[in-house]
């Protein structure tokens, strides 16, 4: 595995097997299917907003543009979403508040800890930092934010983590990266990656949806393997031992009790899905349509708020 590119802090190759060298992300000449969700990458995770239109939720309209990352902050619980106008706050009835005062372009969004949130994307347009954010960090749930590593050179449009280690897709490098301080990364697989889900009973271990919609499993030592009989996916969200849950290209939500072996279909999200968390008591997901919450795990979708115009 090649990892001779320039980054901007210590870099390591995994300890252990090589990974397989990857083929390139979008696969020319396969089918439709895969095809068509190898091209949703620009979609989902493109870097790409002409415009941030309102979010209507109950108290009004705020600009807050599409959403690329969902997460519960364990020491208030409450929900926040990374999107292109900043971080949000969004409470239980669909009122939305901006949170902090840098308003950057949050491309990669998760909440690691009570107060402590991790984030990539891009600066305000008057900010010093460089274009592309690395993984940026907050200790105070969002008021304030510095660069941890990467600064100018990942863009990280996925991110996940537990106690222990954080999990990264760069779509700059296209990789797929893990860290134990994010500090020092480890370079798991090339290619571009939609979304990555952290196994919650293996720190060592996370699921991701490379460019196809293809569900692999990746260890922090370079293993990889494929889960067999899964569904086409682009997000997903892993959080307890018995709940694995994930949207399709076209937001059908699928869910499995056993660790992807097999999936059931739920409900269908309305719009074309940006982001997906699955907390202790209810299911979220974002789309071009709004801002959506579940409380029996994807079988019916209610909306927080929607969009005025598309994002």
């Amino acid at each position: 595995m090649n990892t001779s590119h320039s980054v901007s802090v210590p870099y390591r190759t995994p300890q252990g097997p090589p990974a397989p060298k990857r083929r390139a992300a979008l696969i020319i000449g396969g089918t439709g299917a895969l095809l068509a969700v190898a091209l949703m990458v620009w979609v989902l995770r493109g870097d790409d907003h002409s415009s941030a239109p309102g979010a209507v939720g109950a108290g009004g309209t705020v600009a807050v543009g599409h959403i690329h990352g969902i997460g519960i902050d364990p020491g208030n619980d409450r929900l926040y979403v990374g999107a292109h106008e900043g971080v949000f706050a969004v409470g239980d009835s669909g009122e939305v508040q901006p949170v902090g005062t840098e308003r950057f372009d949050t491309m990669g969004f998760t909440v690691a800890g009570p107060g402590r949130f991790l984030a990539s994307g891009h600066p305000q347009l008057d900010s010093n930092r460089a274009p592309h954010l690395g993984l940026f960090e907050s200790s105070d749930t969002a008021a304030t934010w510095s660069s941890a590593s990467l600064e100018g050179e990942a863009d990280f449009h996925a991110l996940d983590s537990t106690e222990t280690r954080i999990w990264g897709a760069d779509s700059v490098g296209g990789r797929l990266l893990t860290s134990s301080d994010g500090r020092e990364w480890d370079l798991l697989a090339e290619g571009q990656f939609i979304d990555v889900a952290a196994d919650p009973t293996d720190p060592e271990r996370a699921l991701a949806t490379d460019s196809t919609g293809r569900l692999r499993s990746y260890a922090a030592t370079g293993d990889e393997s494929g889960l067999s009989g899964a569904p086409v996916l682009t997000f997903l969200d892993w959080p307890t031992d018995d709940e694995l849950g994930g949207l399709a290209p076209d937001g059908t939500t699928l869910l499995s009790r056993d660790q992807g072996a097999t999936w059931q279909t739920r409900a269908r999200l309305p719009g074309s899905p940006s982001a997906f968390e699955a907390g202790d008591e209810a299911w979220y997901a974002a789309s071009d349509a709004g801002l959506f919450t579940s409380s029996d795990d994807g079988a019916t979708w209610t909306p927080l708020f929607t969009y005025q115009g598309t994002p």
